[in-house]
């Protein structure tokens, strides 16, 4: 099985990369700015120039299986949601059509539906619906909050919640389902099984819903007591803004606005996916 991976240096897909190559799949990386030292072909590109369907056709070429790892968490001068979730990617499928794909494995983000606040989620949508309605064999996975040891944001948080006073969004009591890296991985190579079920949407969970303060409480490796500082919405975004002007990005006022959601989904589908339930 032929496989080609997106954004194979970001924190998700450089996981999913090593992964299919201990399992000895065949693997194209696709990657923009960062290097990869691994033992598989590697394509660079810039995702801003792969807006139609003939620019990704020369890297398909005798590949089975796509895998779209592309996403940002806040936007740059260089890396715009709308190119890099939506234009993008709807290239890429167009150009699996053409190459005769036989399965396409889309990285979308709980929250991403009609009930959409951000930038961030809508734009994961457009690239999920086109995907919907094409004739191509797909899933679409839409991870909740994902954590790891390698992962820009589970460092912030543990730094957070290691505080003398740790920050509260408000009250703090904001529900998350955070899922650790290694359930998205497995959850990606039970897709490419030849044997089961395309055309599923999957909520990738935890296994239950926590609010914000006991996700920090749980992260805290400082001996001494746990305090707290809850500071209102307005504020926060107010600094969410002084964040994002100075390069802060993932204290940004779209960030703080899908925190404010409640983020979580029923894990059961999932579970009966991982133990082959077709």
């Amino acid at each position: 099985m032929n496989i080609f991976i997106t954004g194979a240096t970001g924190f998700i897909g450089n996981h999913v990369l090593k992964e299919l190559l201990k399992l000895n799949y065949s693997v194209s990386a696709c990657i923009h700015q960062s290097e990869l030292s691994v033992p598989c072909k590697i394509f660079k590109v810039d995702y801003r120039h792969m807006q139609q369907a003939q620019d990704w056709l020369p890297l398909l070429h005798n590949i089975d299986v796509v895998i779209n790892c592309v996403g940002i968490i806040a936007e740059t001068s260089k890396a715009r949601f709308n190119v890099l979730h939506a234009a993008a990617p709807i290239a890429l499928f167009k150009a699996c059509k053409h190459a005769d794909v036989k399965k396409v494995i889309q990285i979308s983000a709980l929250g991403a539906d009609d009930s959409a606040l951000v930038a961030y989620h809508k734009t994961k949508k457009q690239a999920d619906d086109y995907l919907k309605q094409s004739n191509l064999n797909w899933y679409i996975l839409k991870p909740s909050l994902v954590y790891g040891e390698q992962g820009e944001s589970y460092r912030l948080f543990k730094r957070l919640s290691n505080l003398p006073l740790i920050p509260l969004v408000g009250n703090g009591q904001q529900l998350i389902q955070p899922v650790h890296i290694d359930v998205l991985v497995q959850t990606i190579i039970q897709c490419l099984h030849s044997d089961t079920k395309t055309k599923q949407s999957l909520n990738i969970v935890g296994p239950k819903a926590i609010s914000y303060q006991t996700w920090m409480q749980s992260l805290r490796t400082k001996k001494f007591k746990a305090r707290f500082l809850a500071i209102p919405f307005k504020l926060m975004l107010f600094f969410a803004k002084l964040g994002s002007f100075f390069g802060l990005k993932l204290l940004s006022p779209d960030n703080l606005t899908m925190l404010k959601q409640n983020n979580i989904a029923d894990v059961r589908p999932l579970q009966n996916f991982l133990d082959g339930e077709k």
